[in-house]
């Protein structure tokens, strides 16, 4: 209910302030912007699960965007099985870490700007990269040690087109919908090693490449000038 009364009240509000003729222009020269993302619940949140999302005006027509993401995460799991009758033992050892990134440079031009309205295309190169290693342990009553160490490697390069519709509700906050298109080149690497007491015994390597070219959700924002 929320989401359908927003989506009924934002035009009309656009469309007051756009008919305000004694409202001034914003002046945007010089000024930078920390951008956030309304979800479907109204909750603020990164911008488009970036880690960091800002864009910077030169003057009233060119700017500059820059978001990136960057995660890095790793996990020890120990764990044993003991059965008594018959005596058995077993115990394994799991270890994971994990790493990736995502660079998206922007430029913006401003088509608009009219009151409080900003109409803006925008478009730049983007590229990401990701890592997720596993190695696994397994050691057993009366039996050899074995290990599996996999990891995975995503590099992927590619370009995004985006079209924006800005709403200043003062000079220093505004409300924002954006639409865009993206053409990325991604290449998968995958390794796989099976050991037993140390000697490689079973290798098997992959490699994939993919290509998309596909439109990105509309996305509402939020951002703080300063």
């Amino acid at each position: 209910m929320k989401k359908l009364i927003f989506v009924l009240i934002l035009p009309l509000t656009l469309i007051i302030a756009q008919t305000n003729n004694e409202e001034k222009p914003i002046d945007l020269a010089g000024k930078f912007a920390l951008m956030f993302q309304i979800d479907q619940n109204f909750d603020l949140n990164s911008f488009k699960g970036m880690s960091f999302a800002g864009k910077y005006f030169f003057d009233n027509d060119w700017g500059v965007r820059l978001a990136f993401e960057t995660y890095y995460g790793e996990s020890d799991e120990n764990s044993s099985f003991h059965h008594f009758v018959p005596v058995f033992y077993r115990s394994n050892i799991d270890e994971r870490d994990f790493v990736s990134y995502k660079v998206i440079p922007s430029i913006m031009y401003n088509f608009q700007n009219n009151n409080s309205i900003k109409f803006y295309v925008g478009g730049g190169p983007f590229v990401g990269y990701s890592n997720n290693e596993k190695a696994q342990s397994n050691f057993q009553s009366e039996s050899s040690i074995n290990k599996i160490n996999e990891w995975y490697k995503v590099y992927t390069i590619g370009f995004t087109f985006f079209t924006n519709v800005e709403w200043f509700v003062t000079d220093n906050i505004s409300l924002s919908a954006e639409y865009g298109f993206e053409y990325s080149y991604t290449e998968t690497e995958a390794w796989y090693g099976y050991f037993s007491d140390d000697d490689l015994e079973e290798e098997r390597t992959t490699k994939r490449t993919s290509k998309y070219f596909q439109d990105l959700p509309v996305t509402l924002g939020v951002s703080i000038y300063f």
